[in-house]
This record gives C-alpha cells, structure tokens and sequence, in this order.
C-alpha cells in the first residue's frame, strides 16, 4: 500500500486482503461466497432501550445493513419524532460503521421531515454504547465517517482491473460496495 492511512496501518492484515482481493485478484471466489452469506444480526440487539423493531437488509453485497427503529417520541402539539440507528456491516472482515437519522412529523407539515446526521438524543446515545458494546463482544470494531471511511486506500492507477468512480478508492468503498462488481 503506497498512501498511509490510520486504519489500515493499525489492521496490516486488512492491506494485506486489500491487496490480494483488489490488485492482484486472487480472491474473487472467496469474495463472491462472502458476499453472499446473510449476516446473522446478534440477539443481544433486542435488549437496546426503547426498541421498537430490528430490521436486517442482507443483500449479495459485500456488507449488509442492520437497522434499528427506536420507539417514536410524541411531543407538545402533534409533533412526531421516530429515529433510527443504522449499522453498516462488512462481511469482508469485522468492521462496521453507523449513522443515524430522524423522521419529524406534525399535522401542519406536508410529509415527514428526514434528517440524516449524529445522534442528538438520549436515546441514541443509549442505543450507541449498547450497539458499541455488544459489537465489541462480537469481535467487531467500528470505523469512524471522520477518517477510517474516507480514508484512500488506493489511486485508480493501482486498479487497472476496476472501473474508477468517485476520484479514488475509500476504506469504505473497498469494504462495503461491490467495487469488483462481481456480486
């Protein structure tokens, strides 16, 4: 790997994989069984504070997508609030990510408000160091959207066997997209 990025310089194996898997190739068949294994979603989510239900999007990709609705907060004046915990899961190595959003809902406003963004609520917060822990337990560490993600982990030039997209291969693209378009 010539770029120097925190995660993968703390994981030498995930370089390693990313190597083998995206520019030398040899492990297109042991991606395409990983992308197709269904994620098995811990139990232990189901004891989260306030949960009003656990949804599981388990595509043929190379991640799949937990999603955990919260009770909806009723407030002063008709107001609804529903919030959401997404967890991003990667099926390559065991690693995910989260993000949150917000539904606000009242009487006097056309359609639900979507916001997409950190978690502001008790309840989030809550949620997130249940979710933290429980992954932690599982053998899963979480990347960040501030520099884990983001981070390049290679220029196109290094991929002649990929399509470029996007101005150059993130962490995030390389473990949870099919960049190898073989799912």
């Amino acid at each position: 790997m010539e770029h120097g990025q925190r995660f993968v310089e703390e994981f030498p194996e995930v370089g390693e994989l990313l190597e083998q898997l995206l520019v030398k190739r040899e492990l297109d068949e042991w991606y395409k069984k990983k992308c197709a294994e269904k994620l098995d979603v811990p139990i232990e989510l189901n004891e989260i504070g306030n949960l009003k239900e656990i949804e599981c999007r388990n595509m043929f990709s190379p991640s799949a997508d937990i999603l955990i609705h919260l009770q909806d907060i009723s407030g002063k004046e008709g107001f609804l609030l529903s919030q959401q915990i997404n967890i991003k899961v990667s099926k390559l190595i065991p690693i995910y990510i989260l993000d949150f959003s917000y539904s606000l809902r009242h009487n006097l406003i056309e359609g639900p408000l979507e916001i997409v963004g950190t978690a502001e609520s008790l309840e989030m917060i809550q949620g997130i160091n249940q979710i933290n822990r429980i992954m932690t337990l599982k053998g899963y560490s979480e990347i960040s959207h501030l520099y884990d993600f983001y981070d390049t982990v290679y220029e196109w030039d290094v991929l002649p066997s990929i399509k470029p997209f996007n101005r150059r291969l993130t962490l995030g693209d390389a473990l949870f997209t099919d960049v190898l378009e073989l799912c």
